[in-house]
């Protein structure tokens, strides 16, 4: 998961109790967005506090019953323990975007969590990125080719997106529960085109 469990609706507290106790065999790898990085700065700065509570922090402390003692250490340790990034052989995943020329352990992680979609370029280990942080407006995820963002505003009552970056497919649900799923139209593009090379390359030379 690509990170903001928190500021992003009613029941931040509701969330994080969730995701602590996945009930599904899936394996649950956890993310660090924006929003974790804020809330966790709140507890050691006034000035840091008053700037969460105006952006989702006071919703947050609203789902602890409205005092910011409620939260457990539980709590805070999930969210210093979440990862700034995840890394496969062939993806990238990560809460904002990756600096281009940086291999991912030279890049400051805050810096991970507040990149922004449109400044995205193809980092330098050729792999797919896949970020949340930028709202896509028209609810759909937007692929760049080298970089895919699935922040389709479930926040604000959009689109939740999920996104199987092997395969190019996507599934969708509301608030309202409907549900949707598609595949990306560059993806099919992406996949002719390496159906080509591949076939070419093995093809009898005279």
């Amino acid at each position: 998961m690509l990170g903001d469990y928190v500021d992003r609706g009613p029941d931040s507290k509701g969330v994080i109790d969730y995701l602590l106790d996945w009930p599904w065999e899936a394996k649950l790898i956890l993310l660090k967005g924006n929003h974790e990085i804020i809330m966790d700065e709140a507890e050691f700065s006034a000035k840091h506090l008053n700037y969460w509570c105006q952006v989702g922090g006071l919703e947050t402390i609203a789902s602890y019953d409205a005092r910011f003692a409620n939260i457990p250490d539980s709590h805070w340790e999930f969210i210093r323990n979440s990862l700034p990034y995840y890394e496969t052989e062939q993806v990238i995943y990560v809460h904002g975007g990756v600096g281009p020329m940086k291999p991912l352990v030279k890049q400051d992680p805050v810096n991970l969590a507040w990149r922004r979609f449109p400044d995205a370029k193809e980092h330098r280990s050729g792999k797919l990125v896949v970020c949340g942080h930028t709202i896509q407006r028209k609810g759909r995820p937007t692929d760049k080719g080298h970089t895919v963002c699935i922040d389709t505003a479930a926040c604000q009552g959009g689109w939740l997106t999920c996104f199987n970056a092997k395969k190019g497919r996507y599934w969708q649900a509301n608030e309202k529960g409907q549900t949707r799923k598609k595949k990306l139209k560059a993806w099919k593009k992406k996949k002719a085109r390496a159906l080509e090379a591949t076939t070419s390359s093995s093809s009898p030379k005279s």
